[in-house]
């Protein structure tokens, strides 16, 4: 993120949600989430990760996360204490490594 405001938790589930549904993909995977941190990062530009779909465009149903992307949201939580406070740079540096290491 850029500026002096520091990644959350809840940024970065809600980012790779949104990456999910912008493609109308049925699940959130390690992939969205590898993919929304790059984009809170500064890294990626969100619209240059895959071709989205127009919210003119009728919807299935919203994307849910699968088993990995459940599990890591519900460990990151506990550990950080909330989806809200934010995430140091070490700690993100953790959260990324295991990220980069889960299958996808």
């Amino acid at each position: 993120m850029q500026g002096d405001s520091q990644l959350r938790l809840a940024d970065l589930l809600s980012t790779a949600s949104s990456l999910a549904a912008f493609r109308l993909e049925s699940e959130i995977t390690v992939e969205h989430l590898l993919q929304a941190l790059a984009v809170l990062l500064g890294e990626a530009e969100f619209e240059a990760l895959g071709r989205g779909v127009s919210p003119l465009v009728p919807r299935r149903s919203p994307p849910v996360p699968d088993a990995f992307v459940t599990s890591f949201a519900q460990r990151w939580n506990e550990r950080l204490g909330g989806p809200f406070a934010p995430i140091p740079p070490g700690i993100l540096e953790e959260l990324r490594k295991e990220l980069e290491s889960s299958p996808l």
